[in-house]
């Protein structure tokens, strides 16, 4: 198909010209060429280079495949075969999953829309959007339980247990006093702003516009949030703990959950190359954080449910554009959450079930894909 783009969108020559003008014009031809495509194809592009790269600097012997980190070095052959299974759930969360919610929207509005049939007005509907969220973590529900089998299947139901009140109360806590937080600061700015500068001219800043009550309806989004805390806190941070220990655990986790978000994070839209780097490295950043937040609340109280409940609150926040935006608000944001990872790990130790445990255990080196 690249060749054939080659072919269509090659400059056309004249008998007229000589070679060397010839040789000039298809030289300027190919190198202006690249930057007329999307930014998918440049991305495609570096990826390609890096895997030639990379491969052969394996060629040489001069890298690892791909990189290596502390492990058990006494592993059995039933440990083996789980870590492939865990290997397996993480390809399919980063890859093929989003084809099948792909095709789920062609059964629920693409087919709809071809055959005209009545369904189309109610996936035009607010509801549909409600509750599509809730029919896809369902989905992602069935999925990685099938992938899990009975061992990993056993360690999620494990982490699915009520915990202390108080708990519940800071998970709750969290999120909210992040939020509000950033709110009250944007108002004292706004009110110092206007009392230097339209004091006498124009009204001062309202306190109640600065902060909006979400819609009810967006407490469905407990149940996604829920089954991603299933898979990526009760299950995959347990597993990587255990294998590379607390912190670089916890940072792997977080870099598996970024990736599962950027399907969702470029669908129908269309961005330059700036901009998907911008929102690569946002994505990251912020479940990067959060990871080691929530990571914390499930180590600490051995239970989902407290991540699960701020993991709610925040999405609820965050899609109900809580408070007014203005400049560098999610840069912010992602700062506080950091702030807030650092306490919580330096002043209250998240525990594993053999005891505290702030650094990581150290074994003898094997490769992690």
């Amino acid at each position: 198909m690249f060749g054939r783009i080659l072919y269509l969108t090659g400059p056309s020559s004249s008998i007229l010209q000589g070679p060397r003008s010839l040789v000039a014009s298809k030289i300027n031809w190919a190198w202006s060429l690249p930057w007329k495509f999307l930014t998918g194809f440049h991305f495609c592009l570096i990826g390609l280079l890096l895997i030639a790269i990379y491969t052969s600097r394996l060629a040489f012997g001069t890298a690892a495949l791909p990189l290596s980190l502390p492990g058990d070095a006494a592993s059995t052959a039933p440990d083996l075969e789980s870590w492939k299974r865990i290997q397996f759930l993480i390809w399919v969360l980063v890859g093929p999953l989003c084809f099948l919610y792909s095709f789920l929207a062609f059964l629920t509005i693409g087919l709809p829309m071809i055959l005209s049939v009545p369904v189309l007005a109610y996936s035009q509907s607010i509801w549909f959007s409600r509750f599509s969220t809730v029919a896809e973590a369902t989905v992602l529900f069935a999925v990685i339980f099938w992938i899990a089998r009975s061992g990993g299947r056993q360690v999620i139901w494990k982490t699915i247990r009520f915990p202390r009140p108080e708990y519940a109360c800071l998970a709750l806590a969290i999120p909210i006093g992040i939020g509000v937080l950033l709110s009250i600061g944007q108002y004292l700015f706004d009110r110092a702003q206007w009392m230097e500068q339209s004091l006498g001219t124009l009204d001062s800043p309202q306190f109640g516009s600065y902060f909006t009550l979400p819609d009810l309806w967006l407490l469905l989004l407990f149940f996604p949030a829920f089954f991603e805390e299933m898979i990526f806190r009760g299950f995959l941070q347990y597993r990587f703990i255990q294998r590379y220990g607390i912190y670089r655990g916890i940072f792997l986790v977080g870099i598996v959950w970024a990736a599962f978000h950027f399907f969702s994070d470029f669908s129908f839209v269309r961005v330059t190359d700036q901009e998907a780097i911008l929102k690569l490295a946002w994505r990251i950043s912020i479940c990067l954080v959060l990871s080691y937040v929530f990571g914390w609340l499930t180590l600490r109280t051995g239970s989902i449910l407290p991540a699960s409940l701020a993991h709610t609150i925040y999405n609820v926040l965050f899609f109900s554009e809580f408070g007014q935006p203005f400049p560098g608000k999610s840069t912010l944001q992602v700062s506080l959450w950091g702030v807030l990872a650092c306490a919580l790990f330096r002043y209250w130790p998240a525990r594993t079930e053999n005891g505290p445990k702030t650094t990581p255990e150290v074994g003898n080196p094997e490769p992690a894909v």
